[in-house]
């Protein structure tokens, strides 16, 4: 049996990539991503992985027209679609290691003396100083220039058949990922599989232990064996309303934050202002766990001078 002859004429990629309807597309200019120190540090791994300046810049470009039908953030991976000139849309994958218990442990521990920075955390924020601190652990919540990290896939040739790591669909894709962090900074986290409120009530309860008070209900219920007596009507007792009692000297009671974090803060509300990016309410919580560590800092070392 005579063998199929390959077709001499293979149809010929267009020039341009094909145009995706209601594609995903950069709100951003180019040269104002990476407003933070995580997304700047995130395109500069991606920069230097490139397999040159110009693959970047046609990736960069491939952001900015629409190219990306999908990006995905999945504990441990990031995944993208990303329409280039062959038919059929590029899948786009990094694998990160998700954080285990142990690391979590190391990044509660490292926290659990910065009141500030953990309230920031359950807040979405990711500050300098926070990423100073995973720097500090060898800890990093996305690749950053210099480290370690597993090669992307992608299913164009370039990739696919070894030729290089990183491809223009994977760097589109990167720079959307830039552009959400720059927003959204805690969408790091995610990536690690850890959900940043939960890690930061983590280190308020770790805190309040370290602090000898242990944990404590918002509400002390009466102790009835204190009252041994029925009170005298209001009539009778006037002059003797407001004396203690002897018993008052075996009443024990304890200064502890309550399980309901930042009641006052609460009861606020939301914040006037939905639309500013400044966290009006997060710095009153910030205030607020401040006061409460100083005060409670006091108490225990018995400073009454306050």
């Amino acid at each position: 049996m005579n063998a199929i002859p390959s077709n001499p004429n293979p149809r010929r990629l267009p020039d341009k990539p094909r145009r995706v309807h209601r594609g995903l597309k950069l709100n951003t200019r180019l040269d104002r991503l990476g407003v933070n120190r995580l997304s700047r540090r995130w395109l500069e791994y991606v920069r230097a992985a490139a397999a040159d300046q110009a693959m970047f810049d046609e990736g960069a470009n491939y952001a900015r027209l629409g190219q990306i039908v999908s990006l995905d953030v999945h504990p441990g991976r990031i995944e993208a679609a990303v329409q280039g000139r062959a038919a059929r849309a590029y899948r786009w994958g990094l694998d990160l290691p998700v954080f285990e218990s142990d690391v979590c442990e190391r990044i509660i521990k490292a926290l659990a003396g910065e009141a500030r920075l953990a309230h920031g955390l359950s807040e979405g924020e990711l500050s300098d100083e926070l990423l100073a601190v995973l720097d500090s652990l060898g800890l990093a919540l996305l690749p950053a220039p210099g480290a370690p990290a597993s090669a992307p896939t992608c299913t164009c040739p370039l990739v696919r058949d070894g030729k290089a790591a990183w491809c223009k669909h994977g760097v589109a894709a990167a720079h959307l990922l830039a552009e959400r962090l720059d927003l959204t900074p805690a969408l790091a986290w995610s990536v690690r599989g850890v959900d940043p409120v939960e890690l930061g009530e983590r280190i308020r309860l770790k805190r309040t232990i370290d602090s000898g008070a242990g944990p404590a209900t918002a509400h002390q219920p009466l102790d009835r064996s204190l009252v041994t007596v029925e009170p005298l009507p209001l009539d009778r007792s006037l002059e003797t309303f407001y004396d203690l009692r002897p018993e008052i000297s075996s009443f024990e009671t304890r200064l502890a934050r309550p399980e309901v974090s930042h009641v006052l803060v609460r009861r606020l509300g939301p914040s006037p202002f939905p639309e500013s990016r400044f966290r009006i309410l997060g710095l009153f919580s910030t205030c607020y766990d401040l006061v409460s560590e100083r005060i409670m800092k006091d108490t225990l070392n018995g400073d009454e001078t306050g």
